[in-house]
C-alpha cells in the first residue's frame, strides 16, 4: 500500500545548529536510511523556499504494509530524530500513473512542483481526460485517502516552466484543481543521493 508523507521541516531560525561535519554525517544517515527502502519508492526528494536555495521540507511516497509501519518511517528517520521537521502529513495514495518518478520522461530542464489537495471535492481527473499539456508534465499523480481509507483529495509532482505557468494551470477546471478549498505548492526536486 502506498503512503505519501510530506514532512513540514521547522523553520530556519528554529533548525538546530550543526557543524559542517555533524551536516554531513546527518544527511549520510538520512540517505542510508533510504536506501533501505529504495525500492519501494514511488518519489521522494526535498521542498524548497521559493529561492529553491533553502530546505522546507521532504516528500516521500513509499509503499508499505500498513499505517503502524508508516509511523515507524517517520519516527525513525535521522532527520526526525534529529529535530528537523515540526511536523508529517500522511495520507495513503493511489498512483493513477502506475510509474515511479525515476520513469518520467524529463524532456526539458523545467522546475518541478509538489502540489497537495487533500480538500474534498470530486476525486482526480482521469489520467486519460487530461489535456496532453498537463498529462505529460506529472511526474506523479495520485488519489489522496485518509488512513481509513477515505477519499481526500488529489496530489501529484509536476514539471512547469515556471511558477505563474503552473498558476496558470491550476485555475484550469482541466487540471481539477480549481474550487478546492485546500491547495499547497511547493517548490520540489527529484530526490537520492547528492
Amino acid at each position: 500500500m502506498d503512503f505519501l508523507v510530506y514532512s513540514r521541516a521547522v523553520p530556519e531560525s528554529d533548525l538546530p545548529e550543526h557543524t559542517a561535519a555533524d551536516e554531513r554525517a546527518l544527511n549520510e544517515g538520512h540517505w542510508s536510511y533510504m536506501d533501505g527502502f529504495a525500492d519501494r519508492f514511488t518519489a521522494r526528494g526535498p521542498t524548497l523556499g521559493p529561492g529553491r536555495d533553502t530546505w522546507t521540507g521532504s516528500l516521500h511516497i513509499v509503499d508499505l504494509p500498513n499505517a503502524d509501519a508508516v509511523r515507524a518511517f517517520i519516527e525513525e528517520e535521522p532527520y526526525q530524530r534529529t529535530g528537523l521537521f515540526a511536523e508529517h502529513a500522511v495520507w495513503r495514495f493511489g498512483n493513477l500513473l502506475g510509474r515511479t518518478m525515476w520513469e518520467f520522461a524529463r524532456t526539458t530542464g523545467d522546475p518541478t512542483y509538489l502540489v497537495l489537495a487533500p480538500s474534498s471535492g470530486p476525486g482526480p481527473v482521469p489520467v486519460d481526460d487530461l489535456p496532453p499539456t498537463y498529462r505529460d508534465a506529472l511526474v506523479v499523480y495520485g488519489a489522496l485517502g485518509t488512513l481509513d481509507g477515505d477519499a481526500a483529495g488529489v496530489a501529484m509532482t509536476l514539471q512547469a516552466p515556471s511558477r505563474r505557468a503552473l498558476h496558470t494551470w491550476m485555475v484550469d477546471p482541466a487540471l481539477g484543481l480549481s474550487g478546492r478549498e485546500q491547495v499547497e505548492v511547493h517548490d520540489w526536486e527529484f530526490g537520492g543521493r547528492r
